[in-house]
């Protein structure tokens, strides 16, 4: 059996901030499952807020009940605490503390993630049993309860995601990196960093699909180019009409990169690249002197 505890010592600089911090509304809609331990139900919409969930437990199936599990792609969130649920019909209103842009570094154009808790499956004959991440096989399905996406500057006027990505899709969150010499789990993934939209992993062990991510702790990247704005602060997640799935959503977080809220470019920066330096002085010097208007 592995260490399934987390090391005390996490690894990734976020801010509360990053994540949604508001709930503006949640109309709960049916076929809102219940805890299958607890019984409670799934309609607690400030378990959408803060960063996703790392941690939780068995459920007395494969695991035992109460053990702690680290939250991977084949072992999602499933609590009533740590998942709201959208329902049939319903949907779910978030605001950010501040304007998310669309930041020009930001990895792969993705501005904000939407963390579920969609889960990969695994070869035929095995299961997930709390073990060594490395003994175990993903296929290319990725079991997933699509909700739909919109996005809005003022809370009134939105703009949706009207053919994907979807929330509470691939690629199922991970919480911690596994270090396989030693076998025990390691750094905290970062939430606010996103994966490759190009990302297959089918015949991947566990552990390689978590190494693939890069250092992300997954979720489903959302590019506001996409739907032609220069930045948000409201996310809404409805009810596919659709599907009979209930969307179940952990966190909604802002990526983080050079240039963003909390990692503004420096005065004298002329490359952009959040430090002023000889790369810097370096293209002044190039163009020492140039002038394009009023030159006399």
């Amino acid at each position: 059996m592995c260490m399934a505890t987390p090391p005390a010592v996490l690894a990734v600089d976020y801010d509360p901030n990053d994540f949604a911090v508001e709930v503006v509304e949640y109309i709960a809609g049916t076929g809102i499952p219940v805890d299958s331990i607890s019984g409670e139900p799934f309609n607690n919409p400030g378990s959408a807020l803060g960063r996703p969930t790392l941690m939780t437990s068995g459920d007395g199936s494969y695991i035992r009940l109460g053990e702690p599990v680290v939250v991977l792609p084949v072992a999602p969130a499933y609590r009533s605490f740590e998942l709201v649920t959208v329902g049939n019909g319903g949907h779910l209103t978030l605001k950010f503390s501040h304007p998310v842009r669309d930041d020009r570094n930001n990895p792969y154009g993705v501005d904000f993630i939407v963390f579920g808790n969609s889960m990969q499956g695994v070869e035929a004959g095995s299961a997930w049993r709390n073990g060594n991440p490395e003994d175990v096989r993903v296929t290319n399905t990725c079991y997933t309860e699509p909700g739909i996406v919109s996005v809005s500057q003022d809370g009134t006027n939105w703009c949706t995601f009207a053919t994907g990505p979807y929330a509470d899709s691939f690629a199922p969150t991970a919480g911690y990196r596994w270090d396989s010499a030693n076998n025990v789990w390691a750094q905290e993934l970062d939430p606010t960093k996103p994966i490759d939209p190009q990302l297959t992993v089918a015949g991947m062990t566990v552990a390689e699909m978590i190494d693939a991510y890069d250092g992300s702790a997954g979720g489903t990247g959302f590019d506001l180019a996409d739907v032609g704005l220069d930045w948000i602060m409201y996310v809404r997640i409805d009810d596919d009409p659709t599907s009979g799935a209930t969307t179940e959503i952990d966190a909604v977080a802002d990526v983080s990169a050079c240039g963003d809220y909390r990692h503004p470019f420096p005065a004298g920066d002329v490359n952009t690249d959040c430090r002023v330096d000889m790369g810097d002085v370096a293209i002044i010097a190039e163009h020492w002197l140039e002038c394009t208007w009023n030159c006399q």
